[in-house]
């Protein structure tokens, strides 16, 4: 089931807030650079991210092949770094962690982190970001590491005006020393973060089960606020922490399609791309938390049964944050959009109807064709098993090169039209 007609035809009417593009030019990025603060940090870090085996992995395009992520893990343990992140994977019908080489510390660098800077995926593949149960997906930009910077900022505001204390640790820029001939943004640098005192995620969730119910109402409906105003995509206690005091921190601030770079021109300017909606982003944002709740989802409880189930003690914090996505799945109607096509006396509507009846029959055929894909890959995935590790990865590298264009196309056909429908993840 894909949306239908009069799904298509209210997105029309939405009221939808967006982020102003960000200037990512080389004189805006200087003003993040680590060596206006701390010259002596920055050349260590520079140092350190600038080896030509490190470059190479922090540079690139993240991967989530396995055996390449034992790899680059192994080349950065050997040069002294330690790995701070890790990642759920899906092996059979279990979930399981393992480290990630997208954060990592040293020694050397006392008081800060490093971060990739790279994209999240190479550009022919799609990388399945956070999502609800709207048919919404938030996309990745390649820039997204580098926007930390300024989502931060915007969370920070956020939760100024609403008057809810959080601690953000500073985050800065670190060029690398080789950049002969790279041009890409997301190639030239690593982001360093501030280290601070915060809970580990399981420490965070046990503090909140330790609250009263009227506290832990309260956490949840702080949490809610920030997410749902500055639109945080990617609300997972990995990202929201408490420290040893109680206090909400911010740790990572990744806008995940929220943002976008801003472009040349005035074409651009007028009509250049933008980022998903606030209000997306927070529907999508607030879903992730409320699904925090669950041992399945962060990755701490090996069986997926039962993976929507609220963990015993969470239940007044899951309910908060429950209420403040129901409201936010009804979008709210934009009066003057309504007002304008009153005024164009049913020319307008006649428009947005032809476009919404276009897009139900190219949605659905699009659906129809990532079926017949999946389908197909699905009658050989019983014989994989026979074949060579070689020839496993060729077949499933060949699904994902057939199935990628057309699931983008589908996202692109479906953006900012939040409906319970089947998804085509």
């Amino acid at each position: 089931m894909t949306p239908t007609f009069f799904d298509f035809f209210k997105s029309f009417y939405y009221s939808n807030t967006y982020v102003p593009s960000v200037d990512l030019s080389e004189q805006r990025l200087s003003r993040h650079l680590l060596e206006n603060e701390d010259n002596k940090a920055a050349a260590t870090a520079q140092r350190l991210i600038s080896d030509p085996e490190v470059q190479q992995i922090l540079s690139k395009p993240l991967v989530y092949d396995r055996e390449k992520i034992t790899e680059k893990n192994q080349i950065l343990t050997r040069h002294g770094f330690n790995l701070l992140s890790d990642k759920p994977f899906l092996d059979v019908d279990t979930l399981q962690r393992i480290r990630f080489y997208s954060v990592i510390e040293h020694d050397e660098l006392d008081g800060w982190i490093i971060k990739s800077g790279a994209s999240r995926v190479p550009k022919d593949q799609l990388n399945i970001g956070p999502m609800n149960d709207r048919n919404e997906m938030a996309f990745f930009i390649n820039e997204e590491s580098i926007l930390r910077i300024e989502m931060g900022k915007r969370i920070q505001k956020v939760a100024r005006e609403a008057n809810i204390d959080i601690v953000l640790p500073r985050k800065k820029l670190v060029a690398y020393a080789n950049l002969d001939g790279v041009t890409e943004l997301n190639r030239k640098y690593c982001v360093v973060c501030e280290k601070i005192n915060i809970l580990s995620v399981e420490d965070t969730v046990q503090a909140i089960k330790e609250m009263d119910a009227e506290h832990q109402r309260e956490i949840a409906r702080k949490i809610s606020t920030i997410v749902q105003k500055a639109g945080f995509v990617d609300a997972s206690f990995d990202n929201i922490r408490l420290t040893p005091a109680g206090k909400l921190a911010f740790i990572d601030t990744e806008p995940a399609g929220l943002m976008v770079a801003k472009k040349p021109g005035l074409w651009n300017k007028l009509f250049g791309p933008k980022g998903a909606s606030v209000e997306k982003c927070a529907r999508i944002g607030l879903f992730t938390l409320m699904h925090q709740t669950s041992k399945v989802i962060r990755g701490t409880h090996t069986s997926r049964l039962d993976a929507r189930n609220c963990e015993p003690g969470l239940e007044v914090f899951r309910t908060e944050v429950q209420t403040h996505y129901e409201k936010a799945t009804s979008p709210k109607l934009s009066k003057w959009k309504i007002a304008l096509s009153v005024v164009s006396v049913g020319l307008i509507p006649l428009i947005n109807a032809i476009i919404a009846l276009v897009k139900t029959k190219l949605t659905k055929r699009t659906f129809e064709k990532l079926q017949a894909i999946d389908t197909l890959f699905m009658r050989q995935v019983f014989a994989l098993t026979l074949k060579s590790p070689a020839e496993q990865k060729r077949l499933g590298k060949e699904y994902q090169e057939k199935r990628t264009p057309i699931a983008k196309q589908f996202y692109a056909y479906t953006e900012g039209v939040p409906c319970k429908v089947a998804l085509a993840v």
